[in-house]
């Protein structure tokens, strides 16, 4: 059985890498007679994206098959560097005010999003992990806030309801809308006229092409609006935004091909972000990335 994926694995097999409470891990030590791993090697992928409007060619869930598909591809990355990276079920409910109007669309509060956030945080911190990397594929402002104040919350060590206490675990979010990562995606993602366009239309048409309206798609003409142009204009939805299909960018021009090379450009971000952030296990990251921290 394929155990990349964390709610594939049993618990047994989890405590094996590492992995419980504090408690759990110590009865574990004293019950094989090993020495009690203070931290597993275990890297947490955590895909998030939405349930909203995509066109009229992609599912509602375009941007949670993106997240997959995204750390899907950095797994062996990780694994090169000493990890042992497991993908976390995928949050698939967000903030999605910008695609609220459309059929179909389920947004949540931005303070729901970033309970869920800080909590899975903790929970994964209290697990012994060596860290949580949000594969983020949801590009709404008001959600990338959501998830930068869930981290924030989790960092900070005080959360409603709990006692304080700071976690050691990093929280590592290579956020694909801000340099220098943006900078490795295609140049309609640059544009900003990227929703259900080429860019997201390919990495769907790779990693569930049963679910592309293909039809649909060829039909569709180009409509190179930019969402985040119009946010910085006063946009808050897609019809504000003269995006009135739920679709910007060019989805006719999406290919398969594209998407394989897409979701292993987003695979390795992943991957350096998070060497980036820890190194390798048992090194410093200043050792692992010539000097940046």
């Amino acid at each position: 059985m394929d155990e990349r994926e964390w709610g594939h694995a049993t618990w047994t097999s989890l405590a094996g890498a590492g992995l419980g409470t504090a408690e759990a891990r110590k009865a574990e030590a004293k019950r094989t007679g090993a020495a009690r791993r203070q931290r597993s090697s275990v890297v947490g992928l955590l895909p998030v994206g939405a349930v909203e409007a995509h066109g009229p060619h992609l599912p509602l869930v375009a941007d949670v098959i993106i997240a997959q598909a995204a750390a899907d591809a950095a797994l062996a990355g990780l694994g090169t560097l000493g990890f042992r990276p497991l993908v976390l079920p995928p949050l698939a409910y967000a903030a999605a005010p910008f695609a609220a109007e459309f059929p179909g669309t389920l947004s949540i509060r931005p303070a729901t999003a970033s309970a869920l956030v800080t909590d899975i945080a903790i929970a994964l911190a209290q697990q012994g992990a060596a860290a949580m990397v949000v594969v983020n594929a949801h590009l709404d402002p008001t959600h990338l806030a959501s998830l930068r104040q869930g981290i924030a919350e989790y960092e900070a060590g005080e959360v409603a309801g709990r006692p304080p206490i700071r976690h050691a675990m990093p929280v590592v979010f290579p956020d694909v809308t801000r340099k220098p990562w943006a900078m490795r995606l295609t140049d309609e993602f640059k544009s900003g006229a990227c929703h259900a366009g080429q860019y997201e239309t390919s990495v769907v048409m790779a990693a569930a092409p049963e679910l592309v309206r293909e039809r649909t798609r060829q039909a569709l003409p180009a409509h190179p609006v930019s969402l985040s142009s119009a946010h910085r204009d006063g946009a808050s939805t897609f019809g504000e935004a003269g995006v009135p299909d739920a679709y910007c960018g060019d989805p006719a021009a999406a290919t398969r091909e594209e998407g394989v090379q897409t979701a292993r450009v987003l695979g390795q971000i992943v991957t350096d972000a998070v060497q980036e952030r820890l190194g390798r296990p048992g090194h410093s990251p200043r050792e692992a990335v010539g000097g940046r921290a």
